[in-house]
């Protein structure tokens, strides 16, 4: 079986409910679709994606230089095809790249699991058919009164979820915390509360902020301090009891090992677009494993349940609200979610199908983008 043709195209559309976090308020998320036909008639269809912005940029590196790579090749020898897009494109650093790379290798994957003819997670390990998951809300915004959070809160326990995480990071860090207490009332014993301040405080900050969150129970701090802050999160983990978690924003495999080997990390959030696709994504994870480690991937959760499912050391899967394809309308659901615990497809490969004529709606046109984008960064 070969490679015959490669199909590249970019959507933009902002989240189904308003994004904010302590650092950035979201535009749009851009997705990048990927389509591998091959001589056999087995399609793959893969993707990646950006938050507000680079989408562009990855397509065209896509279709001008990656895509005619890997035109003749095997679609079942993804290690071959990684490695070829991985050495040919590492002279750019490290980002940008893997995140093109991912958009291949995802369809790759996919068509796997057709000539397999089984579901994604079984392929990975099978390790489990179902998942935990939980709620994450990105929800910072100064006008969102408590009595607000704590009926969504209320929603997200009738819903079945027992893990909540929220966005904290405001000015006053007594508003955080209140909403903490708050919040872990209405959850009750059995419930675990998640906090994610994306990147918000300097390495002295987080000490003391963080020594204020420790007595709370909370069940992690994600990504307190910049992704890269290495030194930073080793005196952090060294000051405090609460997990953290962090990954997110990590693209290199040596990234993690260097994480895992200074006993940085708790929780490892590999995103399986941002470190290059499946392949490279199961490697992080059986790395962690190595290491004691669980893994709790970031966001595309149509991804990340086959993921979790596969791998001994899968913890939860997130659902961030308004950004789920079924919630932004673009993809039938393929992942079951009841009483807090998540189901993956059982169609052959990933079991995703775009809508196409939802996606046309969408359709990124640069000229909207230059005349419109103002940037949410804080």
């Amino acid at each position: 079986m070969k490679i015959s043709n490669i199909n590249v195209s970019v959507y933009r559309t902002p989240p189904s409910v308003a994004w904010e976090d302590a650092t950035n308020k979201v535009q749009g998320i851009e997705f990048i679709i990927v389509e591998i036909q091959t001589d056999k008639n087995i399609e793959g269809t893969g993707f990646t994606y950006t938050v507000d912005i680079g989408g562009t940029a990855i397509a065209s590196l896509i279709e001008n230089y990656l895509a005619p790579l890997v035109i003749g090749m095997d679609p079942l020898d993804n290690e071959k095809i990684w490695h070829t897009l991985q050495r040919q494109s590492r002279r750019l650093g490290i980002g940008v790249n893997l995140m093109a790379i991912a958009a291949i290798d995802i369809a790759i994957w996919d068509i796997k699991g057709k000539v397999f003819n089984q579901p994604l997670y079984k392929i990975f390990g099978g390790m489990r058919s179902d998942i935990p998951a939980y709620i994450s809300e990105i929800n910072l915004s100064k006008d969102d009164p408590l009595e607000n959070f704590l009926d969504r809160v209320d929603d997200y326990i009738a819903r079945g979820y027992q893990t909540i995480k929220f966005k904290i990071g405001r000015d006053d860090l007594e508003e955080d915390i209140e909403r903490i207490v708050k919040a872990k009332e209405k959850l009750g014993g059995d419930g675990k509360l998640l906090v994610d301040l994306n990147q918000k405080w300097s390495g002295s900050d987080a000490l003391v902020n963080c020594a204020r969150l420790d007595a709370l129970g909370l069940g992690w701090i994600e990504e307190p301090l910049l992704h890269d802050n290495l030194q930073g999160y080793v005196d952090l983990k060294a000051a405090v009891r609460t997990p953290l978690a962090h990954g997110e924003s990590m693209h290199a495999r040596s990234q993690f090992l260097d994480y895992l080997k200074a006993g940085a990390i708790d929780f490892v959030q590999a995103d399986v677009a941002f470190v290059g696709g499946f392949t490279e994504w199961l490697k992080i994870a059986h790395l962690s494993q190595a290491f004691g480690k669980l893994v709790a991937p970031h966001f595309m959760m149509e991804l990340s349940v086959h993921m979790l499912c596969g791998v001994p050391n899968g913890f939860m899967l997130e659902n961030v609200i308004g950004g789920s394809f079924q919630e932004l309308g673009i993809a039938e659901g393929s992942v079951t979610i009841e009483n807090g615990i998540a189901y993956p497809s059982e169609k052959p490969g990933h079991g995703i199908v775009f809508d196409k004529k939802a996606l046309i709606s969408i359709k990124l046109n640069p000229d909207d983008v230059r005349n419109s984008f103002k940037g949410g960064s804080k």
